[in-house]
């Protein structure tokens, strides 16, 4: 026998919780279906641990995808002022960090807890530990089969995430329901992940050295002002992650490991004429860095010796220092998931399939991505308070 809702939602991540509430506020009879034990589990684990929830600054240019500008109905439905107006209620501490980023101060436990006790007192249904073994549409319902039970909906939202972060349960489940009703995935590839580099390159057993960079893809109008992480297959940290978004197989990045100075102002200081090379960019970066970007046969000689050859393969060498990463770190290194379901398919206006009436998307599993800094979670809560509203 099968159980009746109004509404059937895959997925308890922050979408699908924003998603149910929604739903339920508008009287839907609402189950939320998920695999996992407790929801909100890639909530609990972002940001350290603190969820970077949303960012001071939100527009559809920070985020990428076939056609970026689907998401702009969503974000000024559910704009930054909407998720601190729920922190303000509910008396959810946040700090702002850099670049406008809102973290919850006392734990991602006290957001993903507000979702759940709200769905819950708003009469949303809950089935944990399913797992879904088969999606079918008749006679205008959906019906979901999962742990040798059956439930039916005339509206079904899949908010299922993406490939990211398969240690703590993602799978790709969501993709293929689309596929099944027809649509059309993107090609998937890890996002906000670092990059790994050739064995043999000059920045490799660099690893522990972190410094601000700014860092541009070459022949793409993308540059980023952030942190640089060396590890030991390659480079991360936020500057890398956010390049990732835009990265392509073969881009070469160029990076300034000095972006607030300029090295040939200061080889052509009088004062600096009797230092060795070596001696010079170690006050500026650290010396295992400056060795392995200096040619050994420049870094030993005086700065009053060097031609103008010289000075400018320094300079580029610390200010345009160009790498071919092998690849991006893979999707058990990312914190998402680049591609998805095509927005082409899509109402941006409501989040409904144009190709089948009552199936709805939201959240990480469509194509649209969001860079570093709480876009991500935003975009999350904004598709799915959307969806929720509409559905």
């Amino acid at each position: 026998m099968k159980k009746s809702y109004d509404i059937i939602i895959l997925g308890a991540g922050a979408s699908g919780l924003m998603a149910a509430i929604q739903a339920a506020k508008r009287g839907c009879r609402t189950l939320v279906v998920d695999h996992a034990s407790k929801a909100g589990k890639k909530v609990l684990l972002s940001g350290g641990g603190k969820c970077n929830i949303t960012n001071r600054h939100i527009s559809v240019a920070d985020y990428v995808g076939v056609d970026n500008r689907f998401c702009q109905f969503a974000l000024r439905s559910f704009p930054t002022a909407s998720v601190m107006q729920i922190l303000q209620e509910e008396h959810i501490a946040t700090e702002e960090r850099e670049y406008g980023r809102i973290f919850c101060k006392n734990g991602a436990h006290e957001i993903v807890a507000y979702f759940v006790r709200t769905a819950q007192q708003r009469g949303v249904h809950f089935l944990m530990n399913a797992a879904v073994s088969e999606v079918k549409h008749g006679g205008h319902l959906f019906v979901v089969t999962c742990n040798d039970m059956q439930f039916e909906a005339a509206r079904l939202l899949v908010a299922t995430g993406g490939l990211a972060c398969p240690q703590i349960g993602a799978t790709g489940i969501g993709y293929s329901i689309a596929r099944h009703f027809g649509h059309s995935i993107i090609p998937l590839k890890p996002a906000l992940a670092g990059f790994t580099v050739s064995p043999v390159s000059p920045l490799r057993n660099l690893q522990g050295i972190s410094l601000p960079v700014r860092l541009k893809i070459k022949d793409k109008n993308k540059v980023v002002d952030e942190p640089l992480l060396f590890t030991h297959q390659g480079i991360s940290g936020p500057a890398a992650l956010q390049a990732s978004c835009f990265w392509v197989t073969g881009d070469v990045i160029l990076i300034n490991f000095l972006p607030a100075g300029d090295i040939i102002l200061q080889m052509h200081a009088p004062e600096n004429g009797k230092l060795q090379v070596k001696s010079l960019i170690a006050r500026s970066l650290p010396e295992r860095l400056a060795k392995a970007l200096i040619p050994a046969c420049l870094s030993e000689r005086k700065v009053a010796e060097l031609n103008k050859k010289d000075r400018k393969i320094i300079s580029d060498a610390i200010h345009a220092y160009p790498v071919v990463p092998d690849s991006v770190e893979n999707f058990k290194k990312a914190e998402a998931t680049l591609g998805g379901v095509s927005t082409r398919e899509l109402n941006p206006e409501s989040m409904e399939s144009l190709l089948l009436k009552g199936l709805y998307f939201s959240g990480e599993v469509i194509d649209i991505t969001g860079r570093l800094g709480g876009y991500n979670i935003h975009w999350a809560l904004a598709s799915g308070f959307l969806a929720g509203s509409c559905m």
